[in-house]
């Protein structure tokens, strides 16, 4: 049933404008928001991460991990859209990726910031990988 793959990854698509964290110091972050920081950011590469730690910075990798991350995030809906179920499984890998990330920095607080838009998203990739069905993308 390729349609669930579909579905999931509509659901995906569209968590993106509910907040993904909420953050103490400075309220919600949501998914476009952070990826406007990426694509727009007068800050350069480290001012786009800001919001994970403000009191310390990152590594370069850790940096690197989060933006693979976001990326698998986007390839996931993107072949979730076309069919099958590679896409959400894509997009669980990033959400993965994207999580272990968050939290490395975080440490044990981090699932304190989690908002709906992350886990609606979780949620959906993982229903369309599981029950999406199809044999390509």
């Amino acid at each position: 049933m390729r349609l669930l793959g579909f579905l999931s990854s509509i659901v995906a698509a569209l968590s993106f404008v509910l907040p993904w964290f909420r953050l103490p110091w400075d309220g919600q972050i949501t998914f476009l928001g952070i990826l406007r920081e990426i694509l727009a950011g007068s800050n350069g590469f480290e001012g786009a991460f800001w919001w994970l730690n403000p009191n310390t910075t990152g590594t370069i990798f850790l940096f690197i991990a989060f933006f693979a991350g976001i990326f698998m995030i986007l390839i996931g809906i993107l072949f979730g859209l076309l069919g099958g179920r590679l896409g959400p499984g894509i997009g669980v890998v990033g959400m993965l990726v994207f999580t272990l990330t968050a939290w490395h920095i975080y440490g044990q607080g981090f699932f304190g910031t989690l908002a709906e838009g992350y886990v609606i998203a979780l949620l959906s990739f993982i229903v369309g990988f599981v029950a999406g069905g199809g044999r390509s993308l």
